[in-house]
This record gives C-alpha cells, sequence and structure tokens, in this order.
C-alpha cells in the first residue's frame, strides 16, 4: 500500500501535495476564526506560521491541498489519516479517517463533498482500506452535512474529549464501510415502461411540491405538478424518450431520468427522500452515457430554477432564461447545454 501523496483530480478540483509557494493562499483562508476553531485547531497568525503548517503538519502523507482547476488556488485542505499517525477515531490497522477544511467563500458550492468523495475512493480502490471514519465536534453541523451527503453513517459519540486548542468538547463520529460504498455506487438501475407509471407519478408529483416549492410558489408548484396527473401523456413521454429509473434494495423507484436520440434530457426527478445521496448525479451519467452511444455530442436539458446549480456544476452551461408553460401557468427554468 503506497501511502505517498499524489495528484487526484475531480470535476472542478485538484488534489496535490501542499507546496512551500501555498503559504500566502494558505494564510488568506487559514486566519478566519470561523475555519479553525470549530475544527479543533487554531486560526493562523501569519504567511510565516502557515509556511511551517505547510513543512510539518501537511507533509504528512495523503495531505492534499484543495485547488480550483479554474484558479489553480488552493482553497482548502483534505487528508486520510492512519492507525498509525495522529488521528481522533478509534480506527484498526486497515481503516483511515477523512479530516477537511475550506475557505468561508467556498461554502455551500459542494467542493468538499466532491473531494472528499475523491478521497473514499482513493482510500478503498489504492490503498486497501475496509472502512473509512469522519468526526465532528459538537455544533459543527457543516461538517456533519458534508459527510451525510458522501455517505457516511452515525457511528457513535465521545463525551469529555480535550481537543487541540485545549478545551473539552464532544465529538461525533460517522463511519462508512467498504460494502457500503461499493454498494451506493452499484445502484441498480433499469428500464422504465408503461406499468411504472403510477410509481413515476407519484415520485414526480410529491419531489415537484416539496423539493422545488423553494423556488417556486405554492400555485406554480402545484400546477406543474398536475402535468403528471393524465397516464396518456406519460405513455407518451416513454414512447418518445428512453427512461431509466434508480431503485432502494426493495426495488422501488427512487430516481427517474430520460434521454431521447437526439441528445434531449427531458426529465431528472429523485424522490424527496433520496435528496443529496448522490442519486441524480448517478442518473445523469447513466443518461449521458446512452447520449454517447446514439453519437450525440452535445445534451440539452430545460433545467428548473432548482435544478441549474446542480447541473451547473457538472458541465452545463445556461444558453437562456426562458418562460416554459407547464400546464396552466408559464414558469421560469433555463434552456441548458453541455458538449460531451
Amino acid at each position: 500500500m503506497d501511502k505517498s501523496t499524489c495528484l487526484l483530480t475531480t470535476l472542478r478540483l485538484q488534489l496535490r501535495p501542499w507546496q512551500e509557494s501555498d503559504a500566502e493562499a494558505l494564510y488568506k483562508y487559514a486566519q478566519d476564526p470561523a475555519i479553525g476553531p470549530i475544527a479543533g485547531w487554531p486560526p493562523h497568525i501569519s504567511v510565516e506560521d502557515s509556511l511551517n503548517v505547510i513543512r510539518t503538519v501537511f507533509a504528512a502523507p495523503e495531505t492534499y491541498a484543495v485547488v480550483l482547476k479554474a484558479t489553480d488556488e488552493p482553497v482548502g485542505s483534505v487528508g486520510i489519516m492512519f492507525g498509525d499517525s495522529l488521528h481522533s477515531a478509534q480506527m484498526q490497522a486497515d481503516e483511515a479517517e477523512i479530516g477537511y477544511w475550506i475557505g468561508k467563500p467556498y461554502w455551500g458550492q459542494g467542493l468538499i463533498p466532491e473531494a472528499v468523495r475523491r478521497l473514499l475512493r482513493r482510500c478503498f480502490e489504492d490503498l486497501g482500506m475496509t472502512a473509512v471514519w469522519c468526526g465532528y465536534y459538537d455544533g459543527n453541523t457543516k461538517s456533519r452535512r458534508v459527510m451525510e451527503k458522501c455517505g457516511f453513517r452515525f457511528h457513535h459519540t465521545e463525551e469529555g474529549k480535550p481537543s487541540p486548542l485545549g478545551d473539552v468538547r464532544t465529538e461525533h463520529f460517522m463511519r462508512m464501510t467498504k460494502e457500503e460504498w461499493e454498494s451506493a455506487r452499484q445502484l441498480p438501475i433499469r428500464p422504465l415502461t408503461a406499468t411504472d407509471i403510477p410509481e413515476m407519478q407519484a415520485l414526480f408529483h410529491t419531489t415537484v411540491l416539496t423539493v422545488n416549492s423553494k423556488d417556486y410558489t405554492k400555485e406554480e408548484v402545484a400546477d406543474w405538478a398536475s402535468c403528471g396527473d393524465s397516464i396518456e401523456h406519460w405513455k407518451e413521454l416513454l414512447a418518445k424518450n428512453d427512461y431509466i429509473g434508480a431503485l432502494d434494495g426493495q426495488g422501488n423507484i427512487i430516481g427517474f431520468s430520460s434521454m431521447n436520440a437526439e441528445g434531449y434530457l427531458y426529465s431528472l426527478f429523485v424522490h424527496k427522500g433520496w435528496q443529496g445521496k448522490g442519486i441524480a448525479t448517478f442518473l445523469l451519467s447513466e443518461v449521458e452515457k446512452m447520449a454517447r452511444g446514439y453519437g450525440v455530442h452535445k445534451i440539452s436539458v430545460e433545467a428548473s430554477i432548482t435544478a441549474r446549480p446542480f447541473f451547473e456544476k457538472r458541465g452545463y452551461k445556461v444558453v437562456k432564461k426562458q418562460k416554459a408553460k407547464a400546464n396552466r401557468l408559464w414558469l421560469t427554468n433555463y434552456v441548458m447545454e453541455k458538449t460531451l
């Protein structure tokens, strides 16, 4: 098992070893008191302080600068810790712990979940780990949400733990096994047919009324949801588009999407209870594969206000903002495209 830090990439990030030339960028973000103390480490007090951290703490194997591809600037740090090094989880020899932080200007953009998912792959595929841990101090809800988005499950809580800052805290631990990781990556999918219409109708209706209600009025989501009332309309859609569904362990449809031979992505909906678990990303990847199989080089989609950030993070560009008719009402959405 080679634990030497290497270059890892994601859609928007490069994860690479820290360099001494990164000291100013590190200080820029690590001096913020909103970053370190909640995770148990003090804000950096100078560029020299940051340089010393790069030379010592960040010199450990599997410690990575989170670098934006768009700017080539390090904006955070992620790392893998093992049972033979400084760590907080009580790990076995074949287990690891992932730690992370990112500069405040980049909170809420999904960058750290993107980096953590890449480190999970590193742990399970390259380093042979059987389980990965994450820990967060009581009150650090942002860190907990990252873990939840990446599929970690709560394991236990430890009280009365001294932090590196000298105070006593409560720490919560979450864990993911290799089997859980592989299961999440191999979510069952199958083509959908007319017999699936009732289940598709129910999923569409509840998702629009709940998930999309944050961006549209009550009247708008009600009108939009009513577009799924007609079984004949669903049959027409199934005739014009190829639909696939993602299934849970009991075979229930938890999300669906569609693609046609012209590269038009008609729909992408995930059950309200499965939001934030990678289902939409998984389905999008599958329908993009379908488009490539058709020989399509560009995908188009009419994305809702709610869905626009999701598609933008996955390489789709807004072509135009428009008003599209749902049932009776005209709703705002965006025509977006991606070149394959």
